[in-house]
């Protein structure tokens, strides 16, 4: 089974509090739910926003295409914004108090979409309103739920005490969200259960509203489907990337992360503050003697201090991150060389998001890979390493913390838009799997001088102030063991050749299977390449597309060339992308002298939809060697 469906309507008006309703009480009934939030960077005033998603009986559930099943949308704008996202068979939910208006009455929508949607109307002969297009949907097989929401509102309201226009027009998302709960066949129980995790702790909105759902349910006769309770016998988590990131840096050990807020990473770091201080379990071990384990989140000033402040605790012996975006990263590339010359390491969370500069501050793209892949000055080892869904931000949080603490180098850690704003009921991810490695820091009996930069050993020791009763200097200058200034040619050169031997030890340490995972027939003649949160999917559009393999890599830096050459080889491959580029091409080509046989790209500040895989590997079936994806949703 697979349902999809989407919520939408005026942006700052409850979409997202809607969608939490709608998400947790289709959880509450036993189902899974993978979804993604959409909207302008403007906070609020009438810009539309929307929340997609699919519904399943098992996980992974399917990523989302580009049409729905059920269509909830708030006012007429929703409408219009959606007309083409709705197919035969699908239901539309909406206001027919709206019926009269048109793409003009809708001030903030799009003036480039407003006049699409005038001249399909004229091309198709019907007037360019909310009632023409619903018109239009019904003739080409659209069911179709209107109703007068404010008139129902109003009597609902009368009927539980409540006149106030202004508490009237909040319970709307309810109102939406129960018509859409009554045409799955969910009881009212579960959708109980979602007014009430979506409101929070004020009980006696949570009752009004929960009658209000109750009145609501009651107006739709017709079923998309029947929900009936399941038992999914597992433990299972709603969360979204930013707090799966969050929980997985607080597993991993990570107590110090700075940042200055920016979108979309700003959530990461602040759902680790709001978890502070961490309980600790009985079966702890040492620590199990404490209730609780500190740690810190600071705001910097900008994102020059974040990452020196990071830097900092790193030194101090903490394990450190920040998090951040493209514009911010920008400001981190200086001390990210200080990093690679002093032998920091420390963790760079880096959201990608749409650019360049500003550029659609809120949407998606995979525009910073060969940034990262040699952002800074000078040459210096490095980690570059992408998670593609939400378990694996969780796990890969606390594997880039191993790495920093174990190879000293800056970890830059990628994720994006997409999956900071994914929400999923799915299963609470495994943590037996979870192995923290740690270094032991040396510590002398007695007051000593040290190197900080011994040539005999790849990886520097770990000597911490205070601590390890050692006189060190750590220096961005180039220097020599002792940390000391040094300009000449032999010692510089041995020096730089030991700091970039780490990137041989990295290589050889960090086994194949997490670096790159291959899906499909093994001797499939034909592989889809791609990375980050392409995966979902591509791995959804392996369903339809029989005997194709699909290339996912991981590790962009050290690229693991003999690997890929090797799954590639004699193959023909598209490699499926959101940037202009075509970067993760562009590097295969150049580390591992793989030439694409086709490259797939989506730039418009939209996710890669199973849809658009599956569109796009038709196109390459027929010759295309560059295909242009330009779906809306």
């Amino acid at each position: 089974m697979k349902i999809n469906f989407l919520i939408g309507g005026p942006q700052g008006r409850g979409v997202e509090t809607a969608s939490f309703m709608f998400i947790y009480g289709v959880g509450s009934a036993g189902y899974y739910v993978f979804a993604r939030r959409e909207f302008w960077s403007n906070i609020a005033g009438g810009r539309h926003s929307y929340v997609v998603g699919s519904i399943s009986e098992s996980w992974p559930a399917p990523a989302p295409g580009n049409s729905v099943d059920l269509a909830l949308t708030f006012d007429g704008h929703a409408v219009l914004e959606h007309v083409f996202h709705l197919r035969r068979g699908s239901y539309l939910v909406y206001n027919t108090e709206e019926d009269s208006k048109t793409p003009d009455s809708y001030t903030m929508m799009s003036k480039a979409l407003a006049e699409r949607l005038k001249n399909f109307a004229k091309e198709h002969g019907f007037e360019p309103t909310v009632k023409g297009y619903v018109e239009y949907l019904r003739q080409n097989g659209v069911e179709i739920i209107g109703l007068p929401y404010n008139k129902h509102i109003t009597e609902v309201g009368r009927k539980i005490g409540v006149t106030s226009p202004v508490m009237l027009a909040r319970f709307v998302n309810t109102f939406v969200v129960a018509l859409g709960a009554a045409l799955l066949g969910l009881s009212e129980e579960h959708v109980a259960s979602g007014v009430g995790f979506a409101l929070g702790k004020k009980a006696e909105v949570i009752e009004q509203n929960k009658k209000v759902a109750s009145e609501a349910m009651k107006l739709v006769e017709k079923r998309v489907a029947t929900l009936q309770q399941r038992n999914p016998q597992t433990k299972r988590v709603f969360w979204n990337g930013n707090e799966a990131s969050a929980y997985g840096k607080i597993v991993g050990g990570v107590r110090f992360v700075t940042y200055y807020p920016i979108t979309p990473a700003t959530d990461d770091a602040m759902t680790f503050e709001r978890l502070m201080p961490y309980p600790v379990s009985k079966n702890a071990g040492e620590l199990s003697k404490f209730e609780k384990i500190g740690s810190v989140a600071f705001q910097a000033e900008d994102e020059l201090a974040a990452i020196a402040i990071a830097m900092g605790g790193a030194i101090a012996g903490a394990r450190s991150a920040t998090a951040t975006s493209g514009p911010g990263f920008s400001l981190m590339a200086e001390a990210l060389s200080l990093a690679g010359m002093m032998e920091v390491g420390v963790v760079v969370t880096l959201w990608m998001r749409s650019g360049p500069s500003t550029g659609q501050a809120t949407r998606q793209a995979q525009q910073d890979l060969l940034f990262s892949l040699f952002i800074g000055h000078g040459e210096y080892p490095k980690i570059v390493y992408a998670s593609g869904d939400l378990e694996e931000v969780f796990f890969d949080n606390i594997k880039v913390a191993n790495w920093a603490e174990r190879y000293r180098v800056p970890v830059i850690h990628l994720v994006d838009k997409n999956l900071s704003n994914t929400f999923a009921v799915m299963p609470l991810p495994d943590i037996s799997k979870v192995k923290i490695t740690t270094v032991r820091p040396v510590v002398y009996p007695q007051t000593q001088e040290a190197e900080a930069y011994p040539l005999d050993e790849i990886v520097a020791p770990k000597l911490l102030p205070g601590i390890s009763n050692a006189i060190f200097h750590l220096n961005s200058l180039e220097h020599d063991p002792e940390g000391d200034p040094e300009e000449d040619p032999v010692v510089v050169t041995k020096m730089f050749e030991k700091r970039m031997a780490k990137i041989r030890l990295i290589e050889g340490e960090i086994p194949p299977e997490e670096k790159v995972l291959y899906f499909g027939p093994k001797d499939a003649e034909k592989v889809i390449v791609g990375w980050g949160s392409t995966k979902p999917a591509i791995l959804t559009a392996l369903d339809e597309l029989k005997d194709v393999g699909f290339l996912y890599v991981k590790m962009l830096y050290p690229f693991p060339s003999d690997i890929v050459r090797e799954y590639l080889k004699g193959r023909k491959t598209l490699f499926i992308e959101n940037n202009y580029m075509g970067q993760l091409a562009l590097i295969t080509r150049m580390f591992a002298g793989v030439k694409p046989t086709a490259v797939a790209i989506k730039f418009n500040g939209r996710p890669i939809t199973t849809d658009d895989v599956v569109a796009a590997y038709r196109r390459f079936e027929t010759g295309e060697n560059v295909i242009k994806i330009e779906s809306d949703l």
